[in-house]
């Protein structure tokens, strides 16, 4: 035989390697095989039929560009939303209704109110004319409706604008008529009277000014009370020291010390009615440049 015709016994064959043809991927060394299952170990419990499947995750936004590729969104867990919280309604009671103002105007409050009104000409009358006891009586009653009325409108939701208005012009006209009334009897200092009288009608007569600027009265703040409710307790306790009784003499001494700080605290609270009226003045002239 020729060469040519001889096969050799185990032919060596040429590998030929494509290029970019990847290599076979060899395990890792060190990397640790899966744990066989531990004997006794208690196996995974089978979905119960009937029991409704869980909701799959919510996929997340699609990713922005730029963001490293392969990686996974995070999914939207959708929560209920919390119901908005509701405004409480107003029930009668002193924190609900009295922050309310309605237009009404027959109203168990402002009867109250109109009630003062008409027995202050009594009032005045009975002290005039010396009935001191019947006087001081009903002086004390008529003034009590002060707190009477405030009290009836916060307990059961009855503030209304007409009462705001009314309730601090009859405080007003009730010291006015008493301070005449006693006066005229030679109880109470002529001075102290025109000053109560002059800052009265001062503040009365602004506002009409005021209702054509489009502005509504201060309301009545708190050193304005406690001036009426000294002025209120000086009164009578002056009324007292003109009798015959044994504490005349103190009575009058006490009545004349309230009297004054009552004048005093009196045109305090009249101050800070203006400072608040030019205020409302200085904020409606910014919003109309």
């Amino acid at each position: 035989m020729s060469d040519t015709n001889r096969t050799p016994e185990h032919p060596a064959q040429d590998r030929v390697e494509m290029p970019g043809t990847p290599e076979p991927h060899q395990p890792l060394q060190g990397t640790p095989e899966p744990h066989p299952p531990t004997p006794g170990a208690p196996e995974p419990h089978p979905p119960t039929p009937g029991a409704p499947e869980p909701h799959p995750p919510v996929p997340g936004p699609p990713d922005r560009e730029g963001s490293p590729a392969g990686e996974e969104a995070a999914p939207v867990v959708h929560t209920p939303h919390a119901a908005a919280p509701t405004e409480p309604e107003l029930a009668p009671g002193p924190l609900g209704p009295s922050r309310r103002v309605s237009s009404a105007i027959r109203t168990v409050p402002n009867a109250v109110t109109l009630v003062r009104l008409l027995l202050m000409p009594v009032c005045a009358y009975l002290l005039g004319t010396g009935r001191y006891g019947w006087g001081l009586a009903l002086t004390a009653v008529v003034g009590s409706t002060d707190w009477v009325d405030g009290w009836l409108a916060r307990r059961f939701g009855q503030v209304s604008r007409v009462g705001q208005l009314l309730d601090p012009l009859a405080d007003r006209l009730l010291i006015a008529s008493v301070a005449i009334a006693l006066v005229i009897r030679g109880v109470l200092p002529w001075p102290a009277a025109v000053l109560l009288v002059a800052r009265d009608l001062f503040l009365l007569a602004g506002w009409p000014l005021l209702k054509r600027r489009g502005i509504e009265p201060p309301e009545v703040v708190l050193l304005g009370k406690a001036a009426t409710l000294v002025l209120l307790f000086a009164l009578p306790v002056l009324t007292l020291g003109a009798t015959g009784v044994a504490v005349a003499g103190a009575a009058n001494v006490l009545g004349l010390l309230l009297l004054w700080a009552g004048v005093a605290m009196y045109y305090l609270a009249g101050a800070v009615y203006v400072r608040m009226v030019l205020e409302r003045l200085g904020q409606r002239a910014r919003a109309g440049s």
